[in-house]
């Protein structure tokens, strides 16, 4: 369940990244939770709050300069 004041970032990445993107943002304690969409391969929801949503988009900024990250939705 999501509370009022997290936010969702849809994101779209290649499907053998996905496991490495969750570890990313587990290192980050509190940063984001990843969540993968089962039905659309590669779609994931980030879990972010109004004070990590900036940071999370800069990591995601970083992250596509190795593969291709495409933001579905901010």
């Amino acid at each position: 369940m999501i509370k009022n004041d997290t936010k969702q970032i849809v994101i779209k990445i290649p499907q053998e990244e996905i496991v490495f993107v969750d570890m990313v943002f587990k290192s980050y304690e509190g940063l984001a939770m990843l969540t993968e969409n089962h039905d659309e391969e590669g779609v994931v929801y980030l879990d972010v709050t109004e004070g990590t949503r900036d940071d999370v988009l800069k990591i995601l900024a970083e992250l596509a300069k190795e593969f291709p990250v495409k933001i579905i939705k901010k």
